[in-house]
């Protein structure tokens, strides 16, 4: 296409630009059904949360780019890749997800676009609709061609930047360790200049609350000296970047020395850390360097799921029951229905329901301790645990220990094993 492709001579409405009006007025529900359609079909692009919000950033400003350029006849070769689509590229290019799995996602995203700009313009019944589409056609075309070109640029050259730096040969060595069952100990320790033996911490940690300014490789340095400095550890920490805004951190600490989630959250907090924490478990050797590594997975992807509300510090420790299943959100989602009954529809006064009982078990049946903790009235509390016991028919004292755990997975995985209100 050598230009942009102007309106009927005739001064006739533009059925072209009619379409896709039609269709930005549908583009929330468009974005909704290309996402979920996304993660259904590239497997590789099914991601964490994120991941996830990168994703959706990208489609959307794609599609509001795209009806633009058509709305306004604009030659799509003057038009660049949108930011987040630029930033989704170079993330899954840090993350070593293919290009192929990407540039299929455009693809993907062109073709379940153009059925729906087909049905849209012959459900219009315009006066000619091959034309109308054969238009459409070509100018989204040169519109995915023209992106598709610039994102697979950026990829490329943000996979040579973050294979070339330094990082990548402690990245290495660190798969080695936890992929290669026959892998050279005394290798991997001269190049991460990290001891084995000891016993080990392994944490996870990702950006959160940041600004256009924040500088992660400085926050994350910053963050490994004060995790040193609390869990008194021996040597200096093991840190590796999986992205520009996460990282995972070893310590060899002491076995016998308790690790206090509450402590770090409180260094956090005074050193004005912008981050998020998950704490493994302490293990011996290599065995429990792996061991603590997928502890420290685990309880991250448990605190992605739980959403703003999670604490600033997830220890593993304290949420091995729900984070060791929080792969099987189906089952726990059934589990959680048989327990607790119409209690888990998501809705917010069964929200607050079901939140006052959680505490309540948590504090031994504590009224007070209830109170303070959610810092609202005893009575309050007293009504709530009563509300929640008579009228969804549940016997804190022939299932106390059920119900206490159908309700930590509510709080931690929320929507995703909760009944939709009207379902």
């Amino acid at each position: 296409m050598n230009g942009p492709v102007g309106p009927p001579a005739d001064g006739a409405p533009d059925a072209v630009v009619l379409v896709a009006r039609v269709m930005q007025e549908r583009r929330d529900e468009v974005i909704a059904k290309l996402v979920a359609t996304t993660e259904a079909e590239i497997a590789q692009l099914e991601h964490d949360e994120t991941l996830h919000g990168l994703l959706q950033a990208s489609i959307t400003e794609n599609i509001v780019t795209a009806l633009h350029v058509i709305i306004n006849r604009i030659d799509p070769q003057t038009v660049d890749a949108p930011a987040s689509a630029v930033s989704y590229a170079r993330r899954l290019a840090q993350r070593d997800v293919p290009l192929s799995a990407l540039l299929r996602a455009y693809r993907l995203g062109h073709a379940q676009s153009l059925d729906l700009v087909l049905g849209e313009a012959i459900r219009l019944g315009l006066p000619d609709p091959t034309g109308t589409v054969v238009t459409l056609v070509s100018l989204s075309s040169a519109y995915v061609d023209r992106v598709s070109d610039q994102i697979g640029r950026v990829y490329e050259e943000e996979r040579e930047r973050w294979v070339g730096t330094r990082g990548m040969l402690r990245q290495y060595w660190v798969n080695q360790l936890l992929g290669n069952p026959r892998v050279d100990l005394r290798q991997a320790e001269a190049a991460l200049a990290y001891r084995l033996s000891g016993n080990h911490l392994a944490v996870e940690s990702w950006l959160h609350g940041t600004t256009a300014t924040t500088d992660p490789t400085a926050v994350f340095d910053r963050l490994a000296s004060l995790l040193s400095s609390v869990l008194h550890a021996h040597g200096r920490p093991l840190l590796v970047h999986t992205d520009e805004a996460g990282v995972r951190i070893w310590l060899a600490v002491r076995r016998d020395r308790p690790v206090e989630p509450d402590a770090v959250a409180a260094e956090l907090a005074a050193a004005a850390l912008p981050v998020r924490v998950a704490l493994g478990i302490v293990r011996p050797g290599l065995d429990g360097f792996r061991r603590s590594t997928r502890a420290a997975a685990r309880a991250k992807t448990l605190a992605l799921s739980a959403g703003a509300g999670t604490p600033a510090v997830v220890a593993f420790a304290r949420v091995a029951p729900v984070a060791l299943l929080v792969e099987e959100p189906r089952e726990l989602a059934d589990f959680v229905f048989d327990t607790l009954g119409e209690l888990a529809v998501d809705d917010r006064r069964r929200g607050l329901l079901r939140e006052t009982l959680r505490v309540f078990l948590a504090t031994n049946r504590s009224y007070a301790a209830t109170a303070e903790q959610m810092m609202v009235h005893r009575n309050t509390v007293h009504y709530r645990v009563q509300r929640a016991v008579d009228h969804y028919h549940l016997d804190l004292d022939a299932d106390a220990f059920g119900i206490h755990f159908a309700l930590n997975v509510c709080h931690w995985h929320g929507a995703k094993v909760l009944r939709a209100k009207h379902s």
